[in-house]
């Protein structure tokens, strides 16, 4: 062979090869850049704050206020299950002019949309590494998403479920870079940093923490030394976070986990929970269809690879366990979105095998079925099992709202003229007052006098709607959370006779007469009209049962100055604090506490 020859060699082989590799990167890029568009497309024309994600303002506004992470000033209650969500916020609303409700509508569709492109970059190196030469993907798992409406609704609703992706997808970012074996011996503490932000995001993410870990700790298999430096970098901010919220709420959980009683065991409605979101959608036929393909590659793969890819099914199977057994929630889908993310990462794209396109062609099928206008039952699944008891927020808000796109907080304000001018009246008046409206439409009955103990509070409202209260209600004004969700003394409650016939997380709706024992003027000794339920002798019980023992320390909890013997005392006390519960018979409450 000639010089020349030899020169030109390379060059000819370069030129044979370089436009199928080409092709298959512009291929690839579009396998995953369209469907996320598409999903981006989607999650902004269903864009909408729920009421729930209201609840995240009130908090926030307080925090740029300058008066902590609370609900109420002066009353250090924790009214939102989402700690990074929350500080996040405050973080954007410090930074962004402007109304912080839209902020976080479009930050949450941003998180979402960044989510499900790094995932998809994270399944496409996985099968890139395995593959001797470049081999063109097919959309799969990926298509499940595009199809399902809760998955757009949830995208800007305004709560954790964007900053949950976009965490879910990072962690399988990481897992599947550092399971790269030229990668072996560097440090991993990144990505166990990383891993151990999961109960901050939310605190059952913390299952998924340990998942991610027992895989990684799998595929490394680090010294002791290297063990104890990864598990030190995952939990000291969620240790730091746990001993500040100690000290500072005096409870070892978010309040609406203490209220939702999230320990508990409710698998009937849990089961029905589930079938509930995978009944309208069908969701059996894709699931199966995509378990053959991560079969077929779990088959194929090595050892290293079947960590890779059974780690975030693990974790999957692990969340979903968890959402079931606490039976679920009211809001349709929304918790057991991110289970069925993580279950379908290593197959959100696929290979484009003869066999495996017949698999995504399948999906895509079902997709098309499950999404058009011939599918209505997709959009509002009332009937996907007997006795569910769920609501598909996006339909329900915009019944209350009036729009298709309640984006503003102002849009909701605008649906709860009653309760604006009930807030204005009360405000407007000569003494302090605790506000009675109707539950259903927030109409103002009437106005009892206000204990005296809420310095310069001029109104006390129930909050029906607990975020748009929030919303309309003064910061240095009072909010009464009516569901026991970021009511101190609700949280606490027994569950009443007839807690099966609630919402999941609703169900310790405070009694008429704990509500007049906290907020009424102790000069008045008989329950005032509007109150039906309530007696004078339960008034007088429940408020002396409020002034005695555990009772009196749990409010005091919350209330007193945070000076560092109150901080300890908290600390100290949190796990007692959490484990207590009231009697819902104020008669029997005293006698326990008294």
């Amino acid at each position: 062979m000639s010089t020349v020859e030899a020169i030109r060699t390379p060059s000819s082989t370069a030129s044979r090869t370089d436009p199928p590799r080409q092709w298959t990167t512009w291929w690839n890029l579009a396998v995953v850049a369209l469907p996320v568009a598409l999903l981006a497309l989607l999650g902004w024309r269903h864009r909408a704050l729920t009421d729930d994600g209201t609840i995240f303002l009130r908090t926030v506004r307080q925090i740029l206020a300058g008066n902590g992470p609370v609900l109420n000033a002066g009353e250090r209650v924790e009214a939102n299950t989402s700690t990074l969500w929350q500080w996040l916020l405050a973080l954007l609303g410090w930074v962004f002019p402007g109304d912080i409700g839209f902020i976080t509508v479009v930050t949450g569709l941003v998180f979402t949309t960044a989510g499900l492109a790094v995932a998809c970059d994270a399944t496409r190196r996985l099968h890139a590494r395995r593959a001797r030469r470049p081999i063109p993907l097919a959309p799969a798992g990926i298509l499940v998403f595009l199809a399902l409406p809760p998955f757009w609704d949830f995208s800007t609703a305004g709560l954790d479920t964007g900053l949950g992706t976009l965490w879910l997808a990072g962690c399988w970012w990481l897992f599947v870079r550092d399971a790269d074996p030229a990668r072996r011996g560097t440090g991993g503490l990144p990505a166990a940093a990383w891993y151990g932000a999961g109960f901050l995001v939310r605190p059952e993410l913390a299952v998924v923490t340990a998942a991610f870990l027992t895989g990684a700790w799998l595929l490394r298999r680090p010294s002791w030394r290297r063990t104890a430096a990864w598990l030190a970098v995952a939990g000291a901010g969620s240790v730091a976070y746990e001993i500040f919220r100690a000290g500072y709420y005096g409870l070892l959980t978010p309040m609406p986990a203490l209220t939702k009683e999230a320990g508990e065991t409710e698998l009937g409605l849990g089961w029905r929970y589930g079938a509930d979101f995978a009944a309208p959608y069908f969701l059996s036929i894709p699931l199966a269809v995509l378990a053959v393909a991560g079969a077929v590659f779990f088959r194929r793969a090595g050892t290293r690879d079947r960590i890779v890819t059974g780690t975030p099914v693990v974790a999957a199977a692990l969340l979903a366990a968890y959402v079931v057994k606490v039976g679920g929630d009211y809001m349709h889908a929304r918790m057991l979105l991110p289970p069925l993310f993580l279950a379908l990462l290593p197959v959100l794209v696929v290979r484009a095998t003869r066999s495996l396109a017949t698999v995504s062609l399948a999906v895509t099928v079902w997709a098309v079925a499950c999404i058009g206008p011939w599918h209505p039952s997709a959009f509002t699944p009332t009937a996907g099992a007997a006795g569910a008891k769920t609501v598909v927020v996006h339909t329900s808000d915009i019944g209350i709202t009036g729009t298709r796109n309640a984006d503003r907080t102002d849009d909701w304000l605008r649906a709860f003229p009653e309760l604006r001018a009930a807030i204005a009246q009360g405000m407007a008046g000569p003494q302090p007052v605790l506000l009675h409206l109707r539950p259903g439409d927030h109409g103002f009955d009437s106005a009892v006098p206000l204990n005296p103990a809420y310095a310069d509070t001029q109104v006390s409202v129930p909050g029906w709607y607990l975020g748009v209260t929030g919303a309309a209600v003064p910061l240095d004004q009072r909010i009464v959370e009516m569901w026991g969700l970021a009511n101190t003394v609700g949280a606490h409650l027994e569950y009443p006779d007839d807690w099966r016939e609630y919402w999941p997380g609703h169900r310790k709706l405070i009694d008429d007469v704990w509500l007049l024992a906290l907020e009424l003027d102790p000069r008045v000794t008989e329950p005032p009209p509007g109150y039906p339920k309530a007696t004078a002798a339960g008034l007088a019980a429940a408020r002396h049962a409020l002034s005695c023992g555990d009772l009196k320390e749990l409010l005091d909890s919350t209330r007193e100055p945070l000076t560092v013997k109150r901080f300890w005392s908290n600390l100290t006390g949190a796990a007692s604090r959490t484990a207590l519960r009231i009697p819902r018979d104020p008669i029997a409450a005293e006698a326990r506490f008294c």
